[in-house]
């Protein structure tokens, strides 16, 4: 049975990028320069002390644009740095000044992807991200994973991933369609996340492995999936206090939901559901978190070990690294922005003639 849309106002309820505090009721956000909107909502809402971290990861951000591959790395971490600080500062996270996170190659080992340790640490930025996001956060011991892990759980160069490592099992699943919906009897209150999967793995070899949370059903020749947990909308002319409170639930269940359904930000944002693997370690571990220790590990070989970094760009995975190191920086600060103002951000399609 396929769900109807749930609407705040007029607008549909789809999926949105910002995983906590999402403005579902905005428009969104019409701009090739997201650097330059937050500036503004902070000077708006006298984020100051967010603002200089904002300004310090542009200038960053701007820095790494004139280096070449083998220094660029280092700029752009210290611009996700300052960008996740004032996330931290404007949603009130504690935090420790110290990075959180670390990096290693065994004594005499390879230089490939698998033998790039990178530790979470228990306290920092980082973990202050993973706790902000909902993730698992390291109390007594370090977690760690090697950077080829992480970089199979990156969707936009998941592709990249592949060409790279053949035997690698795909992850991410395309979806249409993604929003919110209700159940079509009007009497009835119980929504739930819905979407339609891409004919091209519309079958159960792929969506075997969605995870248990989820599940998949066929309508009219075609295949969707939905989660199966839900929540309670409002019935026709409710009182306002409880419509507040429904859409307080429905901002609960989008950031567990965001945990599995993940984006590639675009003119037109694409959706994927993360398939459930026991082979994949940092499965449950959000992008944002992901992309910034993997560019860590990147700034690390770029300031202590260059020779190592130049191995890895001359080596079997050059396009994989060539390729995140030149789209991470997109991808993170469009979903930084969104968690930032809650705002939903897109890229203008360029018209030609």
């Amino acid at each position: 049975m396929l769900g109807e849309n749930i609407k705040i106002g007029n607008r549909r309820v789809w999926m949105h990028k910002a995983i906590n505090h999402p403005d579902f009721a905005s428009e969104s956000v019409l701009t090739r320069d997201p650097w330059s909107f937050v500036e503004l909502w902070l000077k708006r809402q006298n984020k100051s002390e967010a603002l200089s971290f904002w300004s310090q990861a542009l200038r960053f951000h701007e820095a790494a644009k004139y280096m070449d591959v083998e220094a660029s790395p280092l700029s752009l971490y210290y611009s996700f740095l300052n960008a996740t600080k004032a996330l931290l500062v404007v949603r009130g996270a504690t935090h420790a000044e110290n990075h959180g996170v670390t990096g290693d190659r065994p004594a005499k080992a390879k230089a490939s992807l698998a033998n790039e340790a990178i530790t979470f640490k228990s306290g920092g930025i980082l973990p202050a991200l993973c706790t902000y996001l909902g993730e698992s956060t390291v109390t007594h011991t370090a977690e760690k994973y090697n950077l080829k892990d992480l970089l199979w759980n990156v969707p936009f160069v998941h592709r990249a991933f592949l060409h790279t490592f053949r035997s690698a099992p795909e992850l991410f699943i395309p979806l249409e369609s993604a929003c919110y919906v209700k159940h079509p009897d009007p009497k009835a209150r119980e929504c739930w996340f819905q979407a339609e999967v891409s004919p091209r793995y519309a079958d159960g070899r792929m969506l075997r492995n969605i995870p248990h949370s989820f599940e998949w059903f066929t309508e009219d020749g075609r295949t969707y999936i939905r989660r199966k947990k839900r929540f309670n909308w409002w019935r026709g002319k409710a009182p306002q206090a409880e419509k507040l409170l429904a859409q307080k639930r429905l901002g609960t269940y989008h950031s567990k939901t965001r945990r599995i359904i993940v984006p590639i930000s675009g003119n037109r944002d694409l959706w994927y559901i993360k398939r459930n693997l026991s082979s994949n370690p940092p499965s449950e571990r959000h992008g944002l978190t992901i992309i910034f220790a993997a560019m860590h590990r990147l700034s690390e070989l770029a300031r202590y070990d260059p020779n190592g970094l130049e191995r890895h760009l001359y080596g079997t995975s050059n396009w994989l690294i060539t390729e995140f190191m030149t789209n991470s920086a997109d991808q993170f600060i469009d979903q930084m922005a969104s968690e930032i103002t809650g705002f939903q951000f897109w890229r203008p399609a360029i018209r030609t003639p």
